[in-house]
C-alpha cells in the first residue's frame, strides 16, 4: 500500500536537528528547480513528494515549486508519479494549477488539473469536518499546545489504494488514514501504546471508534 505524509507541524523548532536539516535540503531543490537532485533523494524518502519547507510559512511542496518555475512537463509528470498531490493548496489557499496559471506556464495547466479517481463521501464538508472533530478529541491537549494545519481528506481520491500518515505533536505518533468504499478508516498510534492503538470510521454522519482491531488485519505500517 502506498503511504504519504501530511506535515501538519507549524514550529520548526519540533523538528530534531539531522531531520531538519534533511527537510531543508529536500525544499532547497525544489525551490532552486534542483530536479534531478530532489528525484535522487525521493528515491529514498519517497513520502517526502508532497512536504512543505517545515514550519509550512509558504505550504509550498514541489508540485507547488515546479509550476512556479514552469518546470518541463516530464518533471511534472514524473512528480505525479511519485503521488504529487495536485489537490494540495499553499497556506493561502492556492493549488499547484492556480500557481501555473498565475505565472503564465499554459504548458502545465492540463497537467496540474486535478484529477479524482474516486470520490468522497457525500457531502464531502461533513466528513472532512467529522475527521478533523475525531482528531481533535482523540489527540487530547495536544493541538492546545502547538498550532497543527489539519489534512485535507481531498488527496484522498487521486489515487485508487493508499494511506497518509498524519503526525501530531506531543502525542509520541499520529493517524494513518484511508478510504474504503464510503468510510474513511482512521487508525492512532503512539509509542507509548502497549497494544496497536485506536481504530475509527469517519462517515458523513459522523465517526465512531471500533472496541476492536478490524478482521481482517488493516495494512497499516507502525512505525514506532
Amino acid at each position: 500500500m502506498i503511504s504519504m505524509e501530511w506535515d501538519g507541524i507549524t514550529d520548526r523548532d519540533r523538528y530534531g536537528d539531522w531531520y531538519l536539516k534533511a527537510r531543508d535540503g529536500f525544499s532547497d531543490l525544489a525551490r532552486d528547480a534542483g530536479w534531478d537532485g530532489l528525484f535522487g533523494e525521493l528515491e529514498k524518502n519517497p513520502g517526502y513528494v508532497n512536504l512543505a519547507r517545515p514550519g509550512n510559512r509558504s505550504g509550498f511542496a514541489p508540485l507547488h515549486q515546479a509550476a512556479w518555475h514552469g518546470a518541463g512537463v516530464a518533471v511534472v509528470s514524473r512528480l505525479i508519479a511519485h503521488g504529487a498531490w495536485r489537490t494540495q493548496r499553499t497556506r493561502d489557499g492556492r493549488l499547484p494549477v492556480d500557481i501555473a496559471r498565475e505565472r503564465g506556464h499554459t504548458h502545465l495547466l492540463e497537467l496540474l488539473e486535478p484529477v479524482a479517481v474516486r470520490q468522497l463521501p457525500s457531502p464531502s464538508d461533513a466528513l472532512e469536518h467529522h475527521f478533523h472533530a475525531m482528531l481533535r478529541e482523540r489527540t487530547g491537549s495536544c493541538f492546545d499546545e502547538i498550532e497543527h494545519l489539519l489534512p485535507p481528506l481531498s488527496p484522498l481520491t487521486e489515487s485508487l489504494s493508499g494511506q497518509i500518515f498524519f503526525r501530531v505533536v506531543g502525542m509520541m505518533g499520529g493517524f494513518h488514514y484511508r478510504l474504503d468504499s464510503d468510510i474513511v478508516h482512521v487508525h492512532g498510534s503512539s509509542r507509548m501504546d502497549g497494544d496497536h492503538g485506536d481504530f475509527c470510521q469517519v462517515t458523513p454522519e459522523g465517526w465512531t471508534k471500533l472496541p476492536y482491531s478490524p478482521e481482517p488485519p488493516w495494512p497499516w505500517t507502525f512505525p514506532y
